[in-house]
């Protein structure tokens, strides 16, 4: 009996803190939607029951996921800032934590996967970028840098004008660069 009451309270906690982390967006807010980390910009249209209808611009691309409608938890605040920081700890048992700072204008690499249709031979490339906008919640907007025709193409087939957590995959070797930096 003791099990099944604390199994009852740990589920209506979990789901209070669930429902505290929801924002309440009115219609022509700027949000960042959430798909895999990979944020496009957009503004609240509408409430729905379980979320909002978002509006994207017609230069977000590529969106990844259906942008009709998105549930609460997806939905985050959009505000600019000139950087943003955070401690991030290196991989391994013994790895140290230290604060990483990404600013505006700043080189980050990504490395990206290619597609397979076009590049046989090499799985991953290299892209170099400029940071042109950081928000609030450590999503970042970049432009290529890079000139090499399958790192471009990789660069607008995953990212293009949508902004990328600085925690995502794909920006590691970067986050490891600057962990190790002296």
């Amino acid at each position: 009996m003791r099990t099944f009451a604390l199994a009852i309270t740990c589920c209506l906690i979990s789901t209070a803190s669930i429902a505290a982390n929801r924002y309440n967006f009115e219609p022509g807010d700027p949000v960042l939607t959430n798909c895999n980390q990979i944020y496009s910009k957009g503004v609240v249209k509408s409430k729905v029951v379980d979320g909002y209808v978002i509006h994207f611009d017609k230069h977000s691309r590529p969106i990844r996921c259906p942008p009709f409608r998105w549930a609460f938890e997806f939905v985050l605040p959009y505000g600019s800032v000139t950087e943003y920081s955070f401690t991030a700890k290196a991989d391994g048992f013994f790895g140290k934590s230290k604060e990483i700072v990404f600013k505006v204008g700043e080189p980050v690499t990504f490395i990206l996967k290619t597609d397979p249709r076009i590049e046989k031979l090499i799985k991953a490339v290299d892209v170099q970028a400029e940071i042109t906008d950081i928000s609030g919640i450590g999503a970042i907007a970049v432009k290529p840098l890079s000139t090499e025709p399958s790192a471009i193409a990789a660069f607008w087939q995953w990212i293009g004008t949508n902004y990328v957590d600085v925690n995502h995959e794909t920006l590691a070797k970067e986050r490891e660069m600057r962990i190790n930096k002296p």
